[in-house]
Formats: structure tokens, C-alpha cells, sequence
């Protein structure tokens, strides 16, 4: 029998290999955290500047043509990638490439009249359609950017940040409820259609309630992220050769 007081010692492998995953875990918890606080400011830099991107759009006639020409190159760089690449989904990723470039056309007639005479409730598809294309292009070139840069330079070179199947479907899920939730917004409020003197105010307000939605969306879609890209690593781990795992001639 062990005696009173005495020090608890390692019961073997199985021990030692629990507490690495114990503290495998609590590393994860932390980069899940640093993941968010990094998604939480993303979003609302994203959030700004997809409601900017919407009130240039609706409001001057050169920046619509300028960023449906941008919108459309855009999407034909990012079907060019995913479609020359090995991107998981290519199918899901050229439709929303698709849809940026189709919201590029859209563009080009937001100033037409029978565009201008719609009712502020039949806008808020249009918008919401632009919202979406918009965040996707933006996230979709930041994750791709972020990709090269941490394949290129990050410790483990050639390990993307975003490389699985459920990374991508969680990046478009993402896009998508940003988007809409942005473009929602931005129609209902009927921000395009405000006279030029309180348009700074109307675009404010819409920032209030953008701001939140966005720092909340993203920063969970970040730490899940990192959860899957924690998981994917664990899962393709590679574990050095024990010596107790090396035979012997004898063994043979």
C-alpha cells in the first residue's frame, strides 16, 4: 500500500497520453478564444465596409459602374481559382462566384428607373443578394490572401487556415447570413432613398445595428474555425516512434 502523503506518480503511457490531451484541449480553448476576439474585429470591419460598398452603390452612378466592373472581375478571378485549384465544394464555391458576378451586372442597372421606382420592400432582395455577394467576395479574398500568407510564411508551411470541406461550408454559411442580415438591414431602412443631408445619419444607424451582427456572426464562425482546424491537426498528428515501439531482431 502506497503510504500517506505520498506523491502521486504516472501509472504509464495511458496516463501520459491523457494528460497531453488534457492539455491539447486547454490550448485549444485558448486559440478558440484569441480566434473570436480576431473574428469579432473582422466582422466589423467587414460590416463597414459592406454597408459603405451598399451606400456608394445605391447613391453614385460612377461607383456603381466601378464596382460592378470590380464585381465581375472579381468573380471571374475566384471561378479561375476555384475551378483550377483543389477546392473542397468547387460546385458551391463557382455558385457564389456566380452570384458576385451576376450582383456586378446588377449594378449596372440600379440607376435604371424601373430599379429607382420599386418599392422599398422589393428592394430588400435586391440588396440582400448584393449584400451576400458582397461579403462573399470579401471574405473569400481575405481567406485566400490569409491562406497564402500562412501557407508561405506560418510555422508549418503549407498548412492552410481554411483547407477542409467544413471550413469552406462554414466560410459560405457565414457570407450568406452576413450578407443577407446587411442587405436586410440596409433595404429596410430604406437607407438608399434618404436626401443627401441625412444620409451620414441614416448610414449610422444602420452601423449600430450592423456592428453587433457582425462582431457576434464572426466571431463564433472564427472559433469554430479554429475548433475544426484544431480537430483536422489533431487528426493528421503526426507521433514520433517510441523506443519502446522499435523491435528488435529477435522479434523477428
Amino acid at each position: 500500500e502506497a503510504m500517506p502523503g505520498a506523491s502521486k506518480t504516472s501509472n504509464g503511457p495511458d496516463e501520459e497520453r491523457t494528460l497531453c490531451i488534457d492539455g491539447l484541449e486547454n490550448s485549444q480553448v485558448l486559440n478558440m478564444a484569441v480566434a473570436a476576439l480576431i473574428g469579432a474585429l473582422l466582422g466589423v470591419i467587414i460590416s463597414f465596409t459592406v454597408n459603405c460598398t451598399l451606400v456608394e452603390i445605391s447613391v453614385n452612378a460612377f461607383f456603381a459602374v466601378y464596382f460592378g466592373v470590380l464585381f465581375v472581375i472579381i468573380s471571374s478571378w475566384m471561378l479561375y481559382r476555384v475551378y483550377s485549384g483543389e477546392h473542397p465544394r468547387p460546385i458551391l464555391l463557382g455558385t457564389f462566384s456566380a452570384m458576385v458576378m451576376f450582383s456586378g451586372i446588377l449594378c449596372f442597372v440600379l440607376e435604371s428607373n424601373w430599379v429607382v421606382n420599386m418599392s422599398r420592400g422589393a428592394k430588400v432582395p435586391l440588396y440582400s443578394i448584393l449584400g451576400i455577394a458582397v461579403t462573399f467576395a470579401l471574405l473569400f479574398s481575405i481567406i485566400d490572401l490569409v491562406n497564402y500568407c500562412y501557407g508561405s510564411f506560418g510555422a508549418t508551411p503549407g498548412k492552410a487556415l481554411v483547407e477542409t470541406e467544413e471550413q469552406v461550408l462554414l466560410i459560405v454559411a457565414t457570407a450568406t447570413v452576413l450578407g443577407f442580415l446587411f442587405g436586410l438591414v440596409f433595404g429596410l431602412l430604406d437607407v438608399e432613398d434618404q436626401p443627401y443631408n441625412k444620409l451620414r445619419e441614416a448610414l449610422v444607424q444602420q452601423e449600430h445595428i450592423c456592428y453587433p451582427i457582425g462582431a457576434i456572426v464572426s466571431a463564433v464562425a472564427s472559433a469554430f474555425n479554429q475548433y475544426l482546424r484544431e480537430k483536422n491537426s489533431q487528426e493528421y498528428h503526426y507521433e514520433s516512434v517510441r523506443k519502446d515501439d522499435v523491435l528488435d531482431d529477435e522479434d523477428f
